[in-house]
């Protein structure tokens, strides 16, 4: 109802006019310091989401497990395969090509991501005819074996390789670690624990991580969880060191072998012009001279 003229008429229809607006409400005061860290929090939560979903992937791409198993060696071949046993129960596989003579060295071959031990057993052969003894060590969940890859997985399969070759009387001080790609990680751990004779790094990265920037920036460290970290290891190596890059390396790049090489100081560099990655020809024979280099430099320095 409406009530017209005089001042109390007006007063009602103000009256009504008031009852009819919203309440007063206080806004909320929220604080900018508290708003930043709310979407950090969110920002974080999703980058570990992104991680978790991300990483099974990722490491299908590190140790894409070429399952291709040792063939049974024919008569007069002079090489055998062996059957070894990890710390944590995995049984493993791996290719020994006796040394010629009590004293040789030995090369204990640790091989890249995307082939299997049995891809090098002609390498192996070319190798044995220069005067070494060669081991090939397969990984887990490689060449047939169970298992699934993983950085301390392949540290404790090395580790299992080192010790079949102590059980055959091979001592470390008579092992030569080879790592090539991937195998380099393994082999530079495996040189922190133990006195080798030498170390050789062929297409070398400084670590996983680094690997992984070139494709995923700066979310590598967080999906890359296999970190084999080099650069870090490198400089705690104390035996003679020597790292093989080709110069036209398309997968590792040659700028991060030089960096794994500076780490180390007194490490040998060799720089391979016209070789890439996968295509290494005459790697037997550099590695060969490399080693006999190595171990004759070794001899020959002064006592510490």
């Amino acid at each position: 109802m409406s009530i017209r003229g005089g001042p109390s008429g007006r007063l009602v229809e103000r009256r009504g006019r008031a009852a009819r607006r919203p309440p007063y409400t206080r806004p909320v005061l929220r604080s900018p310091l508290l708003s930043r860290l709310g979407c950090g929090a969110a920002i974080l939560a999703a980058a570990a989401l992104a991680a978790l979903m991300l990483t099974p992937l990722v490491r299908s791409m590190i140790f894409p497990a070429s399952q291709a198993p040792f063939p049974e060696p024919r008569e007069g071949e002079g090489w055998s395969v062996v059957s070894y046993e990890t710390t944590d129960g995995i049984l493993l596989a791996g290719a020994s090509f006796p040394a010629p003579s009590s004293d040789a060295p030995v090369l204990l071959y640790f091989h890249g991501n995307a082939e299997a031990a049995a891809h090098n057993l002609p390498l192996a052969d070319d190798l044995r005819a220069r005067g070494f003894g060669v081991f090939l060590a397969e990984y887990r969940g490689y060449g047939g074996l169970c298992g699934s890859p993983s950085e301390e997985g392949l540290y404790a399969d090395g580790e299992a390789a080192l010790a079949e070759l102590g059980r055959r009387g091979i001592s470390p001080e008579r092992v030569v670690l080879v790592g090539r790609s991937l195998g380099s990680g393994v082999a530079v751990e495996l040189a922190t624990r133990h006195r080798v004779a030498a170390v050789v790094l062929v297409s070398a990265y400084t670590s996983l991580v680094d690997m992984g920037r070139i494709v995923a920036g700066p979310l590598a460290p967080l999906v890359v969880r296999d970190r084999f970290d080099s650069l870090s290891k490198v400089g705690r190596v104390g035996a003679p060191v020597v790292l093989i890059h080709g110069a036209l390396d398309d997968v590792v790049p040659v700028a991060m072998g030089r960096r794994l090489a500076a780490a180390r100081p007194g490490a040998r560099w060799v720089e391979v012009p016209g070789t890439s990655h996968n295509d290494f020809p005459g790697l037997a024979a550099l590695v060969a001279d490399e080693v006999d280099a190595a171990l004759a430099g070794a001899r020959n320095a002064p006592p510490p």
